[in-house]
């Protein structure tokens, strides 16, 4: 009996029902006497469930089945704004809180930015750095780039932008953003992002490039935003 083969069992008795999300898998002690394995062996089979995200360890307790319950974010809502109404991403009810980081009202931009946002050199941008919570977990980091411009002295280089966001901020400017173009990547998170968003080990992430436009076509927001993909799914509605 290889890991391998212990691993498929556990899998099919996780997607059979056998072994429900917040369930104790047997322990390695169980595998090593049912399966007639040594320990590296029933070891190495329930790290391959956790390195599919399927498990999670908790020292001292044992291996569980994973809980997903996931914040479904649709393509027309993207994620909250300060200001927004939470559910507009969260239709688990569940609830996510949005903490404002850091703002800089005047910073100089990367090439990829500068570039994304038509900015001609010595341009600068206007940077608000915000994480969504569940539950006191975080589970969403994001940055986003603005003219500094159009930004600069306005509520959105404050701490807090007001009712309705970033956006409202924007229309009452004469900016408002029409339409969004999203890029996704799934990845491995980084060190800061395994500390900042507080992923279990083996957990990837979803990376989205949002960029917003206005009317005439032109890039007026650039946002990085980093997912546990372990909380989210991703809705898009294609017509």
């Amino acid at each position: 009996m290889t890991a391998a083969s212990i691993a498929k069992d556990l899998r099919a008795a996780i997607r059979s029902g056998t072994y429900k999300p917040g369930d104790r898998l047997p322990s390695e002690a169980a595998l090593m006497s049912n399966y007639g394995v040594a320990r590296m062996t029933a070891r190495h089979g329930l790290s391959m469930l956790k390195d599919e995200g399927l498990t999670v360890t908790r020292h001292g307790s044992g291996v569980f089945v994973r809980s997903f319950e996931p914040i479904v974010r649709t393509g027309a809502t993207g994620q909250a704004d300060e200001g927004t109404v939470t559910a507009e991403i969260d239709e688990t009810g569940a609830g996510l809180v949005v903490r404002t980081l850091a703002v800089t009202a005047e910073a100089e931009p990367s090439e990829k930015i500068r570039t994304a946002l038509g900015l001609a050199e010595g341009d600068k941008v206007t940077v608000r750095e915000r994480l969504h919570l569940r539950e006191r977990k975080p589970v969403l980091f994001a940055t986003s780039y603005l003219p500094a411009s159009i930004a600069a002295g306005t509520p959105i280089a404050d701490q807090e932008v007001g009712a309705g966001g970033t956006h409202a901020r924007l229309a009452e400017a004469g900016h408002a953003p029409v339409r969004f173009r999203e890029d996704v990547v799934g990845r491995m998170p980084t060190i800061e992002e395994i500390e900042e968003l507080r992923i279990e080990p083996g957990t990837p992430v979803l990376a989205v490039t949002r960029t917003a436009f206005t009317k005439d076509g032109s890039a007026i927001e650039v946002s990085h935003v980093v997912l546990d993909a372990g909380e989210f799914m991703l809705r898009y509605d294609i017509s």
